[in-house]
């Protein structure tokens, strides 16, 4: 209870001023206290503006006579029918303004008494009159304070008339973003590693057969999956300036538009890049065993798979292109339940999640999926029709449905998740990110750590042989055969191989099958 407000009207001038009557409000209340014998009824605190209330009758009506005197007329002709009347009083009582027993009595131009109101505060055990408020006749307020209010809040500063909602824009932590950004840089640092030894061992079996210009590019799309994860909004929470819904802080609009298309060029041709590669590797393939089945020469040089990379990422650039132009992006807000401050509970801090979004963004995703689903598929046919290729330096293709796998299913966790986790931005980019960079990760080292250990890499360090040299040494020496490279002639090679392989298997087959024909005969 204690230092709670109270607001009433002032009943006793608290001023030692003698009044229209030539009594302060002291004199007044022994002089009527006498009158009634010191008896204390409910009513006695009122005897001050029923006093003042008879000192504004008799002056008004003392004026009211002077002026129809003025005028011709007497006040004893009044009648209540004679508006002429009526409206020199009514004047005549709006102008009356003196000092009474209860302070100054003014009236409004509706003829309505303007008293003075007090604010009091009860403080140690007792009620304190700490502001006197009043208005003149013009209703201009006038405010007199006479003793400190006592606030029982922090800081001991006064409480505010409602709860303060006090908006907040969350981002991703700087300590995620650092971390994250460390796991991406380790990311990049091993394709980096991996396009080192691809260059370097170019001429070993185990990486030429695979096309070393494409696994540079399949590296390359991998390095900008990883730089997914740089192009993030990190930083603290900043306080918004206005409280309503589109009255709120958007400085930053413009930045947190720009990584979200950088995010999606990114993402884009990353998996173009890498997957387009990887695809144009295993068309080669089935068509180089194609023609060996058929007896059709098909040359397919480096050049015309990395065109068919470069319309592919093209393509996905244009639909972003074009998305951005047709339906550009707005920044949309969600807005969280506010929680109270945990030590002023008249404050409560809503956080602001922005998200990048768009009036179309349904259709353009759509077709985003689609050319991407097109390609999944295309590359997970040419697997399923080179798998009896058994050359493994030349064939990725049971490395490729793997991979797929691996990318869809990280994909579709990775939507999801994206889709749950939007009020909680730090926890949404760990996992998005993060499947993004073991997508990569998985891939990148699925393809190119047999190729190493393939080629001899890993036991000329554990041995110290000097396999590697004779290997570059012995990738020097440029042949040409046909006008065929040594490269390409290497190639056919172990497709006849291995489709000389597969027609014994078969001949064997019939072989069998004509001795148990023989023998039931």
């Amino acid at each position: 209870m204690d230092g709670y407000l109270a607001t009433g009207a002032v009943y006793i001038n608290e001023k030692s001023e003698r009044g229209v009557a030539g009594l302060t409000s002291d004199e007044y209340q022994a002089v009527f206290d006498k009158h009634i014998n010191y008896t204390r009824k409910a009513g006695n605190r009122f005897s001050h503006w029923a006093f003042d209330c008879l000192w504004a009758v008799a002056l008004c009506l003392n004026n009211t006579s002077r002026q129809l005197q003025a005028q011709g007329g007497k006040l004893e002709d009044f009648q209540y029918d004679n508006e002429e009347y009526t409206h020199t009083m009514f004047d005549t009582m709006t102008a009356t303004n003196f000092l009474g027993t209860k302070g100054q009595v003014v009236f409004d131009e509706d003829g309505s008494a303007l008293s003075r109101q007090r604010v009091a505060q009860f403080q140690n055990g007792k009620v304190v009159t700490v502001a006197i408020f009043e208005q003149n006749e013009d209703h201009a307020t006038t405010r007199k304070f006479l003793d400190p209010f006592v606030w029982k809040t922090p800081e001991s500063r006064p409480p505010r008339d409602g709860v303060q909602v006090i908006r907040v824009s969350e981002h991703v932590t700087k300590e995620v973003y650092i971390v994250m950004s460390l796991l991406a840089s380790c990311g990049i640092l091993l394709s980096l590693v991996f396009m080192a030894c691809n260059i370097a061992y170019r001429n070993l079996p185990a990486f030429k057969l695979s096309s070393p210009l494409l696994n540079n590019i399949i590296l390359l799309g991998c390095i900008l999956g990883y730089g997914v994860a740089f192009v993030e909004h990190a930083g603290a929470p900043t306080q918004m300036s206005g409280h309503g819904a589109d009255d709120v802080d958007d400085t930053d609009d413009h930045a947190l538009l720009i990584l979200c298309s950088a995010k999606n060029f990114c993402l884009a041709s990353a998996f173009s890049l890498a997957f387009g590669a990887l695809f144009a590797k295993t068309w080669r393939v089935h068509v180089i065993f194609t023609s060996m089945v058929t007896n059709k020469k098909n040359l397919i040089k480096d050049r015309q798979l990395i065109l068919m990379v470069v319309v592919l990422v093209f393509i996905n650039v244009a639909i972003l292109v074009i998305w951005e132009v047709v339906d550009p992006r707005y920044v949309r807000r969600l807005l969280l339940s506010p929680q109270a401050d945990e030590l002023d509970e008249d404050i409560q801090y809503q956080m602001v999640i922005k998200i990048c979004d768009s009036s179309k963004s349904v259709y353009f995703t759509g077709v985003m999926y689609s050319v991407t689903g097109l390609l999944l598929l295309t590359g997970a046919v040419l697997a399923w029709e080179t798998k009896t290729v058994k050359i493994e330096a030349l064939n990725d293709s049971r490395l490729i449905g793997i991979c797929i796998y691996s990318v869809v299913l990280l994909s579709l966790i990775g939507a999801v998740v994206n889709e749950l986790l939007q009020t909680q931005p730090s926890l949404r980019y760990c996992f998005v990110s993060g499947f993004v960079m073991a997508g990569t990760t998985f891939t990148a080292c699925l393809l190119f750590l047999p190729k190493i250990r393939e080629s001899g890499m890993f036991r000329s360090v554990v041995h110290h042989s000097d396999a590697a040299d004779v290997g570059t040494a012995g990738s020097r020496i440029q042949e040409n055969v046909g006008g065929k490279s040594l490269s390409l002639l290497t190639t056919e090679l172990a497709v006849a191989k291995d489709r000389i392989r597969e027609l014994d298997k078969r001949l064997m087959e019939k072989e069998c099958k004509i001795r148990s024909l023989e023998r039931s005969s």
